[in-house]
């Protein structure tokens, strides 16, 4: 195959898209993986769409059209990883309300992998599911849906972004309803043992309930925590199969022109 100048810009535009995309995915985003290795697989995974997708699109002439058209496909790339992120961000949330209902939020630690503070709990959940996303094949998902992205949105397309966004938007607040979603059995259990020790305040000034609860709530709570484990582990794979829809409504949300 002959490298031209037009194949070689048409890689770069590819590439863009791709980076754009493992910036935000959880797993390759993480700082704990070289950013050396990072680049390598982004740019094979680059060299494989750049020799399966069709190339029948038209090259602007213009610099600052092309300026925009390679911003332009870093952004879907970007929004693509995105919706991932939200998922991941919903199940990493369930774990920081089921920390602050156990009493667990002031033993937040801080995380070089992310560069922020992360509860226990909250960290657990995230691990487990990266483990579930590669274990269900969820990076194959998301390599297909990006694949897709190119026949969906073809490179140098002019993009419409409204309709795409206010789907992010949307997204975002399934965000909270999948962390209440998953973290509703300790919410509960919890608010039913604050109820019964302000029951047992009433009944019995004397005992120092604050200093009570400090003590039962954790242990009740992991407790609870491993009883819920194959039911927390289904919720997750439920919530990953839900990636790929929803990277496939941002491309019928955005309106290419």
């Amino acid at each position: 195959m002959i490298i031209d100048g037009a194949s070689l810009l048409l890689f770069m535009f590819i590439l863009a898209r791709v980076i754009g995309c493992f910036i935000l995915m959880p797993f390759f985003s993480e700082r704990s993986i070289s950013q050396m290795v990072k680049l390598m697989f982004a740019f094979w995974v680059s060299v494989i769409f750049f020799l399966t997708i069709p190339k029948n699109m038209i090259i602007p002439q213009n610099q600052i059209v092309l300026v925009l058209a390679f911003v332009n496909e870093f952004l879907i790339g970007l929004f693509i990883g995105l919706i991932v992120r939200f998922i991941f961000y919903g199940i990493q949330l369930a774990g920081s309300l089921m920390d602050m209902q156990l009493g667990l939020s002031v033993a937040a630690t801080f995380d070089p992998s992310t560069g922020s503070q992360e509860t226990i709990i909250g960290r657990l959940l995230y691990i487990t599911s990266i483990v579930v996303f590669l274990l269900i094949d969820g990076h194959h998902l998301v390599l297909t849906g990006m694949f897709e992205s190119f026949k969906a949105i073809p490179l140098f397309s002019e993009v419409a972004y409204p309709m795409g966004l206010q789907h992010l938007a949307d997204l975002g607040s399934k965000m909270f309803f999948i962390a209440v979603t998953i973290a509703m059995p300790i919410i509960i259990i919890i608010f039913m043992l604050d109820f019964s020790l302000g029951l047992l305040a009433r009944l019995a000034p004397q005992v120092n309930v604050f200093f009570l609860g400090f003590q039962i709530k954790p242990m009740l709570g992991a407790y609870i925590l491993l009883l819920m484990i194959p039911t927390l582990i289904a919720k997750v794979v439920t919530v990953m199969d839900d990636i790929a829809v929803q990277i496939m409504y941002f491309y019928h949300n955005v309106k290419v022109l």
